[in-house]
């Protein structure tokens, strides 16, 4: 019988990755601005986009939260100041 030895030592989590998100200024408002809701019409669309984007403009991690969009390629939703429309 042969016995399994279970290691104890846990890592660190990898915070570098994310953590800026903690910083982010639409952590303060209702995420429903900052994604397309079901039934929204088009000229609603565009208001609380408008609105998410000023939110956006202010942002302190502005630049890390358009970049991280990109690499992941986010497919809904307002992220760095932008839509997934590229008219947006």
């Amino acid at each position: 019988m042969s016995s399994t030895t279970l290691s104890t030592h846990l890592y660190a989590p990898r915070t570098d990755l994310w953590d800026w998100q903690l910083r982010a200024t639409c952590r303060q408002v209702e995420t429903d601005l900052f994604f397309p809701q079901e039934g929204e019409t088009h000229h609603d669309r565009r208001g609380r986009e408008r609105a998410a984007k000023r939110i956006c403009r202010t942002c302190p991690v502005l630049a890390q939260c358009r970049t991280h969009a990109l690499s992941v390629g986010e497919p809904f939703g307002i992220w760095g100041g932008t839509t997934e429309d590229p008219d947006g």
